[in-house]
């Protein structure tokens, strides 16, 4: 009898430890996660009174930091602390300051003083400083920036003299090109919002180019750095709103291209006479180039491809022909090996489309029936809330999950690894015609090294907490945490701390929702890069890439191949460990053209603290050096040596060694690529090593007199 009451309790001990797979660390106070404050704590905010809160992943953890600062909006973090848009009564809408302890939640400060508050606004993080907008009653809204000290925070320029500011809260545009930023503002009431350069300080902020000029507004926005430019769009009278780019210099600020001719826009497709419909312009990087949506004012659903320069950029398809509403979700992008796959729709029909950067191999990747009519596929990209940016990041190296759906299933969660044989859906979580997944109501998902988490809906369960490998088999529900048919609508999730943090409702107040962590030990996915390129500047090849978010991350080792096949390591860039914001990193291969390789591969390997490791896409630069041969005419050589060079310049250099290692011959010839004689009849017989040197480059030919 107590065997069999042993045996019970542990089996009861099972069934409950199985389920027990969430944890809830906070009840009704409505905690969203907001952002990892280090590799240990992240900072949640509550949707009820706006407080700031700190958590490590446990109840005891988990804590008010103050009752009287409120968060307003996000900026960003910076040097171990969280700066952001914060409320009290007597300062109003200021610059505040937290460390994730209650001492240090606190004004960083008071810009505008008393009740009006500055309104801080328009953050990016630039060279060690977070730069924002601010408005004061002197200046009006202008640039300003911050190190982390209330001494540090200080005006960089007034843009636009006097009270009037010059531009509006969040219409800046601030972005980091890494050595200096861009924005759009107005000098004066005279001139319109136009293209600005600053380099921090009050002398090094000034109007890049008055793209429209007079009073009118060129507008600059939507910018992609891009290698050693930066792309964005820009109005002006003769041209309408087309692609412009700069590298930082004003004589080097120009269109691109006038893809609409005259003074239409390439962003406006004409539905009719007189009314125009924007063409959501949106663009990936990839391989080089940059893909982007625009329109020559015969369709809506093209797709363009540039280097920057004017003969290369091309229609790469007309996807959606004809004049008409058309979406083509290049920012949901996500790269496979040699490609790039995006949604398409146009009102009736949905698809995923693939591109190797080529007209022909832009084709279609997969269509769906989704039961909405016009209902795009929604591919699941490392999404970060609290900065709103999307960015790369596939599973188990090579996997991304997206919605798909047909008339038999209803929209179910798929997984791809770029190919059509492993295009898949995941699993039928709401069998039959049902949705699964409800693009209407509460859309969640989050990576972890390990699993993906997504919230699913069953009818008897409601939206719930579902995690998968990828395959039908490990694919469940991780806890029905608002029992029977309620939903718990899990979203806003971090992982951190080997946590994964989110919040959802058990169903015991209408109006808050709770925090609740998912038992285990979970690893974010390493450093999200959202692009990398190489150019070639001279001699050297120069690498850029781009990160979004980066969690414990520790190096980026800079690896080398000549048939991408073969790659070894030529160095090694620290990465910043953790960031929520866009920052670049840069490497010179120094002297790449000495290689004589026609064309040079480069990858990433991005490493964090834990030992984890993921490899990037591969980029290649043609070199454009002139193959040059060196050949024996005969071999043995008797008198003479007759050597054929070809596709060199310049003069060559030629050393004779003997078996021993001694210099026997040198001697700098001028070339006229052809035969050369080269005197040997001094030379006893034996075997010999003739080393031809071309600039920095050298062949070894061996022969026997």
């Amino acid at each position: 009898m107590k065997k069999n009451l042993l045996l019970l309790a542990v089996l009861l001990m099972a069934i409950i430890t199985a389920k027990a797979q969430v944890t809830q660390i906070n009840s009704n106070k409505s905690l969203y996660a907001t952002i990892p404050l280090n590799n240990v704590q992240t900072i949640v905010t509550s949707q009820t009174d706006s407080t700031l809160w700190v958590t490590e992943g446990n109840s005891e953890s988990t804590q008010q930091l103050s009752t009287s600062v409120k968060f307003v909006g996000i900026g960003g973090l910076l040097n171990g602390n969280f700066i952001f848009h914060g409320w009290m009564p007597g300062t109003g809408s200021e610059l505040y300051i937290t460390n994730g302890t209650a001492g240090g939640t606190t004004l960083l400060k008071d810009i505008t003083l008393g009740t009006a508050g500055s309104d801080p606004a328009d953050f990016v993080l630039h060279n060690g400083f977070i730069y924002f907008t601010a408005v004061t009653a002197a200046e009006g809204r202008e640039l300003w920036r911050t190190n982390g000290t209330a001494a540090g925070t200080t005006l960089v320029k007034d843009i636009n003299t006097g009270t009037a500011g010059s531009n509006e809260e969040n219409n800046y545009n601030l972005v980091s090109t890494g050595t200096y930023l861009l924005f759009a503002a107005s000098g004066s009431a005279t001139q319109g919002v136009e293209l600005w350069r600053s380099d921090g300080t009050d002398a090094g902020t000034t109007m890049l180019k008055d793209i429209y000029t007079g009073s009118d507004s060129s507008k600059p926005h939507n910018f992609i750095v891009y290698n050693n430019m930066v792309l964005f769009l820009a109005k002006n009278a003769a041209n309408g709103e087309e692609l412009w780019k700069t590298d930082g210099s004003g004589a080097n600020t120009t269109i691109v291209k006038d893809i609409n001719v005259g003074p239409a826009s390439c962003s406006t497709i004409e539905l009719f006479p007189g009314f125009g419909f924007p063409v959501a312009f949106n663009s990936h990087s990839f391989n080089n180039k940059v893909y982007f949506t625009a329109t020559d004012g015969s369709s809506g659903g093209q797709v363009w491809a540039t280097d920057g320069t004017t003969g290369n950029t091309t229609l790469l398809k007309d996807i959606i022909p004809g004049i008409g509403i058309a979406s083509v979700l290049l920012f949901d992008a996500v790269d496979a090996a040699g490609k790039f796959i995006f949604p398409v729709g146009d009102g009736t029909s949905s698809s995923l489309w693939q591109s190797d950067g080529t007209t022909a191999g832009t084709t279609l990747f997969k269509s769906f029936s989704f039961v909405s009519a016009g209902q795009l596929p929604f591919i699941a990209l490392n999404y970060t809330f609290q900065n709103g940016n999307l960015s790369q990041a596939l599973f188990q190296g090579n996997k991304f999950f997206f919605v798909g759906g047909s008339d038999a299933e209803g929209k179910e969660l798929w997984v791809s690894d770029g190919t059509i044989a492993n295009t898949t859906i995941v699993k039928d979580v709401n069998p039959g015609t049902a949705d699964g997944i409800d693009f209407a109501g509460n859309i969640f998902f989050l990576y972890t090294s390990t699993a993906f988490f997504f919230a699913a809906t069953v009818g008897t369960a409601g939206n719930e907490l579902w995690r998968t490998d990828g395959t039908a088999a490990n694919t469940e529900m991780v806890e029905d945490i608002n029992n029977v048919s309620l939903d718990a609508n899990p979203m806003l999730g971090i992982v951190n701390n080997n946590k994964v943090i989110f919040s959802a409702t058990d169903g015991d107040d209408d109006n808050n929702t709770d925090l609740f962590v998912v038992d285990g030990n979970f690893a974010p996915l390493p450093v999200r890069l959202t692009g990398f390129s190489v150019v070639k500047e001279n001699k050297d090849a120069v690498l850029h890439w781009y990160t979004q978010e980066e969690v414990n991350s520790k190096n980026f080792t800079v690896q080398r191949s000549y048939d991408a096949v073969h790659f070894e390591n030529i160095g090694i860039v620290q990465a910043a460990g953790n960031s929520s914001n866009k920052l670049s990193y840069q490497f010179t291969d120094v002297n790449i053209a000495g290689s004589g390789k026609p064309i040079i591969y480069y990858r990433l390997l991005t490493i964090d603290n834990d030992g984890k490791m993921q490899l990037s896409n591969i980029v290649s630069l043609k070199s454009n050096v002139k193959t040059w041969n060196v050949q024996l005419a005969a071999n043995p050589v008797l008198d003479n040596i007759k050597l054929n060079v070809t596709g060199t310049e310049g003069n060559i250099q030629i050393a004779i060694t003997d078996m021993t290692g001694k210099l026997v011959y040198s001697s700098t010839l001028p070339i006229v690529n052809s035969t050369l004689t080269i005197p040997a009849a001094v030379l006893p017989r034996g075997f010999y090593a003739m080393a031809v040197i071309n600039g920095t480059d050298k062949r070894i030919v061996r022969f026997i007199k």
